[in-house]
């Protein structure tokens, strides 16, 4: 067997794997697993193991961080338009930015779209530690704009918590990337990365806050006059009070996580 052929039979073996048990611990959706598994296919045939194991870092750290505290973050649901579960446009919004610069990097060979792929992970990691993890900060979050108190699990707010898990979930990426380009290119620079892609994984996390508390939609709930970011409430259509109608968090993901990670790569291009 030739190391393509190989490599496409990891590719098939280890994602189906992963989907599978996603699917069952109930961490996606049965057709999120189906777009989780050609998306990690992807990654897998264009950076290996190497950029497969940011997608595996992200997705498994996200999954156990989500549980820190699950009985108190229950109510907060009523916030949000999706549950816990991520579906197809999550597990895009989250990933697909690492797929393109994966794919570009088994391409071209260019290390800077390798560069790029840890920036999206971490941009997605350090987002999904701030939200798990920052709303069980002990003091209501702040809006990142005005300052002002927030409920707890609102988009735009931030914590002191949250931002301290934002760096943890952003620098657990930049290590296992820093590694894994010590042993293809060398030791000499793994610290700079590490520092840059963390970096730009917590700024990626204070952009999608920004974007959160900005232009995502927030409604009015027709039943309780509740905010929330579901469109459709018990008794039709939610009213728009704040940001862009049908501008929701996945929306807010990829944005934010597509303009750190063309920032960075074109910073080191």
């Amino acid at each position: 067997m030739n190391n393509l052929a190989l490599r496409a039979a990891l590719a098939v073996a280890l994602n189906a794997a992963a989907a599978i048990v996603a699917v069952r611990k109930q961490a996606v959706t049965a057709a999120g697993g189906v777009t989780g598994f050609v998306l990690g296919a992807g990654i897998f045939a264009g950076g290996g193991l190497w950029l497969w194991s940011l997608l595996m870092i992200f997705f498994g750290s996200g999954s156990l961080v989500s549980r820190v505290g699950s009985r108190s973050k229950r109510p907060l649901q009523r916030l949000h338009q999706k549950g816990s579960r991520r579906d197809p446009l999550q597990v895009l919004a989250n990933g697909g930015v690492g797929l393109l610069a994966a794919v570009g990097y088994g391409i071209s060979g260019n290390p800077a779209l390798a560069m790029t792929c840890a920036a999206s992970f971490a941009v997605s990691s350090a987002d999904t530690w701030a939200g798990e993890i920052g709303v069980l900060n002990p003091s209501p979050p702040r809006s990142i704009v005005t300052g002002r108190p927030l409920v707890p699990g609102a988009s735009g707010g931030v914590t002191l918590l949250g931002m301290a898990a934002a760096a943890v979930g952003a620098a657990l990426i930049a290590v296992v990337f820093a590694v894994g380009w010590a042993v293809r290119y060398g030791r000499h620079s793994t610290v700079a990365l590490t520092v840059v892609v963390t970096a730009a994984g917590f700024g990626g996390a204070l952009l999608d806050s920004l974007l959160g508390a900005t232009v995502q939609a927030h409604y009015a709930d027709t039943c309780s006059g509740e905010v929330t970011e579901r469109s459709q409430g018990s008794l039709g259509e939610n009213r728009l009070i704040r940001g862009w109608r049908g501008f929701n968090n996945d929306a807010v993901n990829a944005v934010s996580n597509l303009a750190v990670s063309a920032a960075l790569l074109a910073f080191v291009l």
